[in-house]
């Protein structure tokens, strides 16, 4: 199993003769460090699973589907976006968790429903800053913060991304999904955003997990009260993979920095020393075993 990232959480992942994708953003901003591709380049895909409808996400996946053909396996607002920018029906595949995708040579993908994490919430780019608070905050207030942070980003892009952000992507996630890849060659967990529910991961135990490190992170609902850090060694903790891969910490949209893993790394390597962190470089193709 050959994985590749290319930055944020998009990954190709090869294996049993398939071509995998997991979200397709690849077209960043003209200030972020390119990730060595383009979608229009994308011409290899069997599959696309995309995590949820935000632009750093599903940007780029209705021209993949166009050019490859492949299928776009993403929620029902992921799949509105695709619809009304033209992809076939029959390349249309809305999932909400508890599905199973047969992509054939004893390769599947098992779709479970997630959460996003907290955009309402405070947060810190310290991921060993412990961040407190925001707790029981309503739907209504949460959807009023959550459309404020929409609005400053589309202040620090050009009206020409801006349009791709408004009519090719969603300002609501429309449901964060995360997906097991489960394969002869081993199983990867995929979640491109920092939130769970606790009962899902407990029992899935794959071997690789790649995990986000962005954000506020979300358990079970609520904003998690504590660092980046401390949510993590708790999800690699209730995962139990062999190997942990990072993603979403980059510098995807400047003026925002990277993240520094060093506090997550340092935590895992205290708390949860039985997995090993596979540090990626974008376009670096790592073969993956069991």
């Amino acid at each position: 199993m050959q994985v590749e990232w290319f930055g944020c959480a998009t990954f190709r992942v090869r294996v049993g003769g398939r071509t995998l994708w997991f979200d397709t953003f690849v077209d960043r901003v003209p200030a972020a460090e390119p990730v060595g591709i383009s979608a229009d380049e994308i011409d290899d895909a069997d599959f696309v699973f995309v995590s949820h409808a935000h632009f750093d996400h599903l940007l780029g996946a209705d021209t993949v589907a166009k050019s490859t053909g492949a299928p776009i396996v993403g929620s029902y607002e992921s799949i509105r976006i695709m619809r009304d920018n033209a992809v076939t029906p029959e390349q249309l595949w809305p999932v909400s968790g508890g599905e199973t995708v047969d992509c054939g040579s004893d390769v599947r993908v098992r779709v479970f429903p997630s959460l996003h994490s907290c955009l309402f919430a405070a947060t810190d780019l310290d991921a060993g800053a412990p961040c407190l608070g925001d707790l029981g905050v309503d739907y209504q207030d949460r959807r009023a913060r959550v459309a404020a942070v929409w609005e400053g980003l589309r202040g620090v892009v050009t009206p020409e991304y801006a349009h791709a952000i408004d009519h090719r992507s969603s300002a609501h996630d429309g449901g964060q999904l995360n997906y097991l890849l489960e394969t002869p060659a081993g199983s990867v967990f995929v979640a491109a955003s920092s939130g769970y529910w606790s009962g899902i991961l407990r029992d899935l135990h794959p071997d690789v997990a790649v995990l986000a490190v962005a954000g506020r992170p979300n358990l079970d609902g609520e904003p998690f009260q504590g660092s980046m850090a401390d949510f993590l060694v708790g999800e690699v903790a209730t995962l139990k993979p062999e190997t942990v891969v990072f993603c979403h910490h980059d510098a995807w949209m400047p003026p925002l920095p990277a993240i520094d893993i060093g506090p997550v790394t340092r935590a895992l390597g205290e708390h949860t020393p039985g997995a090993r962190i596979l540090d990626l470089a974008y376009g670096d193709p790592v073969r993956v075993r069991a």
